[in-house]
């Protein structure tokens, strides 16, 4: 047993010790002795094979005796010697291996192994497998790592495999001729590019920078390429930048910005998707305004409009800027989408561009509106569902196996006659908690038309999503109606409700009361209405839509009350909705005198009109030129812009996007109300300034 203090003295100089003595140091050295020996280039690989056994069998203990060592590194000492073990130059494939895999997922780690000058090929594939985040993004680190690293029988077998990874690893690695002219013909963009990237492949990257049809790929060919592997060094500053390469999951070349930006013409319709996935601000900005100008879509702009829908809020900080700016850039597109103006017609450029896509994938879909992707927003998705309905069948097959379901796909499968009620109930249970982006923002609200399905399911799919996502009042307002203690609540919370019929006033009561959400539990009550005493004061429309909602108010006894001057109305959206739950819970018939005096009333009265508007699903359609007409109307007898009717039709375009895009009003002020309506349906696209 070596003496503590000749220990310290020979650990100070590894160097100059003889191999066994420093083996015998790391059979008994306490930790800052460890870290001397791991440090020295001079220490032979058996004593490192020592250290690696005595940070498995005995780290807890050398931690402890480090413990009261001040003034040292923030890392442990035994992530320390793990970081000196696998970057050793004497280290043995087994230490490294061994070492890689307490730290599988961590960068430093996986690219020390494989671009160690002896890495093994479980280390090197550990790094092949690394993930990119997007085909068009350049893995980097893959440089580093030596090709003699890489076996021809791997390299052969690489060439073959379905992960493109390893394809684009071996493009990269290979300097056999037949591997590299075998990977240029390669389906995958990021695969070719890496042949083009490769010195080698000489005959490869000519052919490849005449005819490939992905402009990065011809334009990384055309580049002057460095030859030979960067020396092995963890310190260097290639290093560190491969390390943050593998951080972001790949870094997107100047060269590729280049040739995906230079021109909308250029672009083939992958290549599109990830310039709109991918491209900076700017760039992304000017190929807007190019394909703004196609009547027609062309492959670009069905591309470029695709990838701005997948595209990660997240990864944007100027995201919301960004979307303005695309708004404005679609000025162009006036001829191809009529009276939509700004974010409106965004939207519908998006929409249509995600159901005409070829090279889009269901599961990038999901993950974008999982993420907050404008594909996730109800106007966008809804448009492309309704272009492509097989978007919607696919959404809801990957939606059984996710973990977070997009809320926009879960309205949209209640509407589909395709998605049946246990599938419906099994979705709500994974819908992912959305965020709020304003103060009781409509456009935050997730809405279940009543009439589309039993009232039985409807309670089913609320409860299971209330305490995730806000419902719209006709969606939550039937659920309460149908249970004895939730009335009780709402009626208590009632008299502090003040402004529009939210669908927030109710998810506060629905949350706060969650032991009379459940359905098993629910106090059963008659579904039929009559009058209360409550009622017999003077109500607002809040009060009003509540107590119709609830049965305590007929529609009856609400039009008398109007007709006769007792009650004012003036928000006829809110009263739309519970009218909307009383209909679900009693039927349509129940309604009719409201549907009847709004019919007469609606081209001098702005609630009328709303009311008009809104209940439609329970007597007929309101055609385009109807629509239009009697906007027309009510906008000449009130000589203004009214704010109750623009609300209205903001509503008719959350529910069904596109829906005013053949509205054609004919006076001025018509006009403004439609402009108006559309301004206020799809100002929360792309996310507010208030956004919290």
């Amino acid at each position: 047993m070596l003496d503590p203090d000749l220990i310290e003295e020979l650990a100070a100089h590894p160097e100059a010790n003889a191999p066994s003595v420093n083996l015998a140091l790391a059979e008994q050295g306490h930790g800052s002795a460890l870290l001397a020996l791991a440090e020295s280039a001079a220490t032979a690989a058996d004593a490192l094979e020592t250290i690696a056994r005595r940070v498995t069998d005995d780290g807890d203990a050398l931690e402890q005796d480090e413990q009261d060592d001040e003034g040292g590194s923030s890392e442990s000492l035994l992530q320390q010697l793990d970081r000196l073990l696998i970057a050793h130059l004497r280290g043995s494939g087994a230490v490294r291996d061994e070492v890689l895999a307490r730290h599988p997922d961590v960068p430093f780690f996986v690219l020390a192994a494989a671009a160690h000058p002896r890495a093994t090929i479980a280390a090197v594939e550990r790094a092949a497998r690394w993930p990119g985040r997007l085909a068009v993004f350049d893995r980097s680190w893959l440089t580093l790592i030596s090709p003699e690293a890489l076996p021809p029988l791997t390299a052969e077998q690489w060439c073959q495999d379905d992960d493109e990874l390893l394809r684009e690893a071996a493009a990269v690695l290979s300097h056999e001729p037949a591997h590299l002219e075998q990977l240029s013909r390669d389906a995958s963009r990021r695969v070719r590019r890496a042949v083009a990237s490769n010195s080698h492949a000489v005959e490869a990257r000519q052919r490849l920078a005449q005819s490939d049809p992905a402009p990065e790929v011809r334009a990384r060919a055309k580049r002057p390429v460095a030859q030979g592997t960067p020396r092995y060094d963890v310190s260097s500053t290639a290093f560190a930048s491969a390390i943050g390469a593998m951080e972001s999951n790949g870094v997107l070349a100047p060269d590729v910005v280049a040739a995906l930006s230079k021109s909308e013409r250029d672009l083939d319709e992958e290549g599109a998707v990830f310039a709109g996935r991918a491209l900076p601000h700017g760039p992304l900005v000017r190929l807007l305004k190019q394909v703004a100008h196609h009547h027609d879509p062309t492959p670009s702009s069905i591309g470029l409009a695709t990838g701005l829908a997948l595209r990660a809020p997240d990864v944007d900080l100027d995201f919301r800027e960004l979307v303005t700016d695309a708004s404005k850039a679609m000025t162009g597109a006036s001829a191809r989408y009529g009276n939509l103006t700004g974010k409106a017609r965004l939207a519908a450029w998006l929409g249509d561009g995600v159901a005409a896509c070829q090279h889009l994938d269901c599961a990038w879909l999901m993950t974008g509106a999982s993420d907050g992707a404008l594909a996730s927003e109800s106007a966008v998705l809804a448009r492309s569902t309704a272009l492509a309905p097989e978007l919607l069948t696919d959404m809801c097959r990957h939606a059984a196996s996710s973990t977070a379901v997009p809320a926009a796909l879960l309205e949209l499968a209640w509407r589909s006659s395709a998605v049946d009620d246990e599938a419906l109930v099994v979705m709500a249970k994974r819908v992912a908690k959305t965020r709020r982006r304003g103060q009781d923002l409509q456009d935050d609200e997730i809405d279940f038309d009543p009439k589309l399905r039993s009232i039985e399911v409807l309670e089913r799919v609320v409860l299971a999503v209330s305490r995730r996502v806000t419902l719209t009042p006709r969606a939550a307002l039937p659920v309460v109606a149908m249970d004895s203690r939730r009335v009780r609540y709402v009626l208590t919370a009632l008299p502090g409700w003040s402004g529009r019929l939210s669908g927030v006033m109710f998810a506060r009561v629905l949350r706060q009361r969650a032991g009379a959400l459940s359905a098993a539990r629910s106090e059963a009550r008659s579904r039929v209405a009559s009058l209360r005493d409550w009622t017999e004061r003077i109500m607002t429309d809040t009060e009003v839509a509540v107590a119709l909602g609830v049965g305590h108010l007929t529609a009856q006894a609400l039009v008398d009350r109007v007709r006769t001057g007792r009650h004012k109305w003036v928000d006829g959206g809110s009263i739309a909705g519970g009218a909307d739950a009383r209909a679900a819970l009693e039927g349509a018939a129940s309604i009719k005198p409201l549907l009847r005096y709004a019919a007469d009333q609606r081209r001098q009265d702005a609630a009328a009109l709303a009311l008009w508007l809104l209940l439609e699903g329970h007597d007929r359609p309101r055609g385009a030129g109807m629509v239009a007409s009697t906007v027309d109307s009510l906008a000449q007898r009130q000589n203004t812009v009214s704010e109750v009717a623009s609300d209205a039709l903001a509503t008719l375009e959350r529910r069904q996007p596109g829906r005013l895009e053949t509205v054609f009003p004919q006076t001025p002020r018509g006009k403004a109300t439609l402009a108006s309506a559309l301004a206020r349906a799809y100002r929360a696209l792309g996310g507010l300034r208030d956004e919290r």
